[in-house]
């Protein structure tokens, strides 16, 4: 390689000096919050023997750092929240889940799922699913949506050998308590049935259907009612886009409280 001539003198060059000075503030912005780190441990004797002339350039390089350090987008600050919501469909398209004659649970949650997911792209939110269309994957692909969701919702349907069980409830965690009476209240108001449970809450430590994979994991499984009970299967059949409708609109203030 050969250097241009009077090579050192180059930094008298205004290409030169524009050069080192950006190099200067990439690095500043690179090494922001390393510098603050460092510069916060040094003790205050130290600093006090700081000239007073190189302290006032200290001191405005601290400042600079400052403003980038907080400018700067923070990976911690951005974990995840508000980035999806995951809503899937319990069983799958192998799976048909509880049946009552041509009524099958996979493809009535399959549906649901679909009505929700439309009202709450249509809200703008952005939204992953275990399928599209009469597509339902198998449990442990809707698991999978879980990690990086603001919140994950899978939806069933109950069945007893009694036709008259009826109600909704969803099964969560303790720390999803208030978000699963929210949404148990939700279809259960568009479809005039009961709440079960703590107010629509069932808590998966107590529930006698043990520990399910998709609430181990963070996520919330919404029961829609009883396949089994004809009142309540064509309730739903007539108005699941209406609780659809309102379950979505519970999900879109939950994520705008998380903002």
């Amino acid at each position: 390689m050969k250097l241009i001539d009077n090579w050192k003198q180059a930094w008298k060059l205004k290409s030169v000096q524009v050069g080192a000075l950006s190099a200067f503030f990439y690095a500043l912005i690179l090494f922001s919050e390393q510098f603050l780190s460092v510069w916060e441990v040094v003790p205050q004797e130290l600093k006090n023997k700081i000239p007073e002339n190189v302290a006032e350039w200290v001191g405005m390089f601290v400042g600079v750092a400052m403003v980038l350090a907080r400018l700067k987008k923070q990976p911690e600050l951005h974990t995840g929240v508000n980035q999806f919501v995951a809503i899937t469909a319990g069983h799958s398209n192998t799976d048909p889940g509880a049946v009552n004659g041509n009524a099958k649970e996979a493809d009535l949650v399959t549906n649901f799922r679909n009505a929700v997911a439309f009202y709450l792209r249509e809200s703008g939110l952005q939204v992953k699913t275990d399928g599209t269309g009469t597509k339902n994957d198998p449990l442990s692909a809707a698991v999978k949506l879980i990690k990086g969701s603001s919140v994950a919702v899978e939806f069933h349907m109950n069945a007893a050998a009694s036709k008259q069980a009826n109600g909704i409830e969803t099964i969560a965690l303790p720390k999803d308590k208030k978000l699963a009476q929210d949404l148990s209240k939700a279809v259960a108001d568009a479809f005039g049935s009961r709440l079960r449970g703590d107010n629509g809450w069932i808590d998966q430590s107590k529930s006698a259907r043990g520990r399910l994979a998709f609430v181990s994991n963070g996520g919330l499984i919404v029961e829609l009612g009883f396949i089994s009970n004809p009142i309540e299967l064509k309730k739903f059949n007539d108005k699941y886009w209406i609780a659809a409708k309102a379950l979505a609109k519970v999900l879109i203030d939950y994520e705008k409280a998380l903002k």
